[in-house]
């Protein structure tokens, strides 16, 4: 109970201060207040407030060292206590996968496992939000009046555009693997489902357009691009798939025993799973709803 109450200090203190810090810049920014008085509420309210958040993060951390744990799982596991964690991370990821996309690399892929891309067609959209946003910038630039809102507005959409890349290439060099013993399925860097070879029954290529996003369906585990999924697994025994979420409060674990997944080359991965490549070669694609 008492560490309950304390993690809901820490998240009521880390929001306090950031909604204080953003209205006290939007106030300095239209000039309703003067410097002056902005940086009196710094020193008066935000300084203070941003203090109590240091303190219970370095106590937070004090008592896991307390309670034996290491100083770096200390650090990682208070700091993943906080409301913005999720997004920290999620951006971090998105520029780290955005310079190993830029060295055509691909990250977490064992040595000797053969990658399988699921990025064929994911570029339409990204393409079409860039140019709209250049488009926006520039029709906002001539219609708002305040320079400091133009250059806000700017701002803010490109760092969205970044964003979006960055979730786009996220998914390019973390693609789904298939090693020696296991098929490892992965979204934006998240390990989903880790299937045992010695497990599969049987693979088709299979086109599905019922879901778009990753989910479980009547023990089936879904993992679409928005042009749904290539390939259906079964499996001899359920296996836990990790559902991906930005907030861990809506993280959920299933248990699968059929997987239908998109990869660009599902031919090669059925052939791979099945070990029959006159077979696979020969299948025609059966498209379900």
């Amino acid at each position: 109970m008492k560490v309950l109450w304390r993690r809901r200090f820490h998240w009521t203190a880390q929001l306090v201060a950031l909604v204080a810090l953003t209205v006290n810049g939007l106030l300095l920014a239209t000039e309703a207040i003067s410097p002056r008085t902005s940086v009196l509420l710094v020193l008066v309210v935000e300084l203070p407030l941003v203090g109590v958040v240091v303190i219970g993060v370095l106590a937070g951390i004090a008592a896991r060292r307390h309670g034996g744990a290491g100083a770096r799982d200390s650090i990682t596991v208070v700091l993943g206590d906080s409301p913005f964690w999720p997004l920290v991370r999620a951006e971090i990821l998105g520029y780290r996968s955005l310079w190993l996309w830029m060295r055509g690399r691909t990250a977490g892929v064992d040595g000797g496992a053969v990658a399988y891309g699921a990025s064929r067609g994911s570029v339409v959209v990204p393409v079409a939000f860039a140019a709209a946003t250049f488009v926006e910038v520039g029709v906002l630039h001539l219609l708002l009046p305040w320079a400091w809102l133009r250059v806000v507005v700017a701002v803010l959409s490109i760092w969205s555009l970044l964003a979006l890349l960055g979730f786009l290439a996220a998914q390019r060099v973390h693609p789904h693997y298939l090693t020696d013993t296991h098929l490892v399925l992965r979204r934006s860097g998240a390990v989903i489902a880790a299937v045992d070879r010695a497990d599969v029954v049987s693979a088709v290529r299979r086109l599905r357009f019922s879901e778009t996003a990753p989910t479980v369906v009547d023990g089936r585990l879904y993992l679409p691009t928005a042009d749904g999924t290539t390939t259906d697994i079964e499996l001899g025994r359920p296996v836990r798939a990790n559902l991906p979420a930005l907030l861990p409060s809506r993280r959920k674990v299933e248990l699968v025993d059929r997987i239908s997944v998109y990869v660009d080359e599902p031919a090669r991965l059925v052939s791979a799973l099945r070990g029959d490549v006159e077979t696979v070669l020969g299948d025609t694609p059966t498209r379900h709803q």
